[in-house]
């Protein structure tokens, strides 16, 4: 029985050495020593001495209380009821781990020893709970990688470098996503970036030292519009969830909206002799041209391109970009945006006209044609973009090219998901759906005619002003009837096309005539186009007519105009 006991207590006993209290019934305590090899020792002394008792009447020795916890604790990760904390003890403890385990950077065994030292005693298991909870970690993993990048994306579009340090070292992200095979586009989830877990800090470094800029060539120069677009789709102009449409109507209340709508009307004014206005609508554009980098988004990057893309004034192109990349460079702006127009710049600087329009179209182009799942955008970020294409102008001066545009819209990707019910947003998108198809169709079939109608007839039921939609159903109703005259041999149909197509034209003028509204200024491209169907209906009256109302609506645009309050919508 003796022996057996031997055994027991052994197995308990980490280090063989060591020594272990045997309780005697006498009072001196004696220390022995029990090992494998050795049984305890037996005495020659008689049962009547005092001073010793039989191995067989020595109480039997049980691991204390300390040695069963440890084993137990040990062996099958669970707590003894010894080792269980509340959060409030964990948290009186919080600072001490943390000191010891990240900005130390001690294995957890070692910190737990300590611990152990000062009498705070838990599992391996209970200790990494606790990290998790504390957002205590030496590495980097994946939701903190997502995290950072969509921290970093959003400063970047604003022009902020951004680096990343946990307990007090910088975190490599570029080692993560090498490790992993990934790249930063494959980890990009969408959404607003979320708070960074406690131990990672952002923290913008200093600035690098000046590096000279060269011209880039015309392949680093199209992949940095990709990126640029890239970096300012994830800095999100309207919430994920927004429906694709109305976005786009968002974006109709901006001031960079306005601000490239002020010089889109100076470049026609220009063309159309009326110097002194277009200088001062021009004026008015540029002193809010700068809002593209205090509020970057993809909207006002592609809505810049394809103005430049179809202004008839070439000096206006020029101060455009030169203007944008000489204000980057002074305020010393940061970012892919401050990049792109420095590079846009420089491109132009060193090639004739015509070779940098045709480069800034192919890269356009190519922009509404990537995929976005290969390219690292955003899902759905191209048909968000497609009503900018379509934004009215007073005239189009590059029809073909501008329409070659248009078709790469797919009209199908806006459909995909619910469709809106309220019936304002339901109008906004039957106007867009109108727009698209329209323009892709030359406005021909009935689907343009009843559709037409149909926005007509919803801008009843809309609070708010309606102007927008109106002229894109009149519009499309005068269109489609222009076509029909065109078309048609008979001609009793012929001239009842011909009638309603200009009584559409009349309808739209009639909104804006006797007043200037410089959100609207594309209607006085309408008077233009009514006097040239006057013309060649051979209505030579009409013509001459619409010809005065046109030259009136000129006059009454101010000299000294300044636009009101920006970034209400139309």
């Amino acid at each position: 029985m003796h022996s057996d006991f031997t055994f027991a207590v052994n197995n308990y006993v980490p280090d063989p050495s060591a020594k272990m209290m045997l309780p005697y019934r006498g009072s001196t305590p004696v220390m022995q020593t029990f090992s494998p090899e050795l049984s305890p020792p037996t005495t020659n002394s008689s049962p009547s001495d005092s001073g010793s008792v039989s191995k067989h009447d020595a109480d039997p020795v049980k691991p204390t209380a300390i040695h069963m916890q440890t084993v137990f604790s040990s062996q099958t990760g669970e707590a003894h009821p010894s080792q269980q904390h509340s959060s409030q003890v964990w948290e009186t403890h919080k600072a001490e781990i943390r000191r010891l385990y990240l900005e130390e950077n001690r294995p957890l065994k070692e910190v737990m020893n300590i611990m152990r030292q000062k009498g705070f005693r838990a599992t391996v298991r209970m200790y990494k709970s606790r990290f998790d909870k504390w957002g205590f970690s030496k590495n980097n993993s994946k939701k903190d990688v997502i995290a950072m990048l969509q921290v970093q994306r959003q400063r970047s579009a604003v022009g902020k470098r951004t680096a990343f340090h946990r307990n007090g070292k910088e975190v490599a992200i570029d080692a993560y996503l090498k490790r992993k095979g990934v790249s930063q586009y494959d980890l990009v989830e969408p959404g607003l970036a979320e708070n960074l877990p406690e131990n990672l800090r952002c923290l913008t470094p200093p600035p690098e030292s000046p590096k000279a800029l060269h011209a880039p060539g015309n392949l680093s120069l199209q992949e940095l519009i990709l990126q640029t677009a890239r970096d300012l789709a994830w800095n999100w102009y309207c919430p994920p969830d927004t429906p694709l449409v109305a976005c786009a109507a968002h974006y109709r209340g901006d001031e960079l909206r306005c601000a490239i709508t002020d010089i889109t009307n100076a470049d026609w004014l220009f063309s159309v002799g009326q110097a002194e206005r277009g200088g001062v609508m021009c004026e008015q554009g540029f002193q809010s041209l700068h809002l593209i980098f205090q509020k970057p988004s993809i909207y006002g990057l592609v809505h810049l391109l394809i103005t430049v893309l179809d202004a008839s004034n070439k000096g206006i192109v020029k101060e455009i970009w030169r203007y944008l990349a000489a204000y980057s460079a002074t305020i010393r702006v940061e970012g892919p945006l401050a990049r792109l127009f420095q590079g846009i710049w420089k491109f132009m600087s060193t090639h004739d006209y015509e070779e940098y329009w045709d480069f800034i179209f192919e890269c356009t182009e190519k922009l509404l044609l990537v995929e976005e799942q290969h390219s690292g955008l955003p899902a759905d970020t191209l048909p968000r973009l497609y009503p900018l294409l379509f934004i009215p102008r007073a005239y189009q001066y590059k029809a073909q090219p501008y329409r070659r545009l248009q078709s790469r819209c797919d009209f199908s990707r806006l459909v995909q998901g619910p469709m809106p019910t309220a019936i304002e947003e339901l109008t906004v998108f039957q106007a867009t759906e109108l727009l698209i198809l329209g323009n892709q169709t030359m406005w021909q079939g009935e689907h343009v005619f009843e559709l037409a109608n149909t926005v007509l007839e919803n801008t009843k039921g809309i609070a708010y002003n309606t102007d927008f939609f109106v002229y894109i159903a009149l519009t499309s109703l005068a269109h489609y009837h222009r076509n029909q005259f065109l078309l048609s041999e008979d001609p009793i149909d012929k001239a009842s096309n011909h009638q309603l197509s200009v009584h559409y034209l009349e309808a739209i003028v009639s909104v804006m005539e006797g007043q200037w509204n410089p959100d609207m200024g594309y209607m006085l491209g309408e008077l233009e186009r009514l006097e040239h169907w006057y013309r060649e209906a051979g209505d030579t009256a009409q013509a001459d007519a619409a010809h005065v109302r046109w030259r009136n609506a000129l006059e009454a645009i101010p000299k000294d105009f300044v636009r009101g309050k920006k970034g209400v919508l139309h």
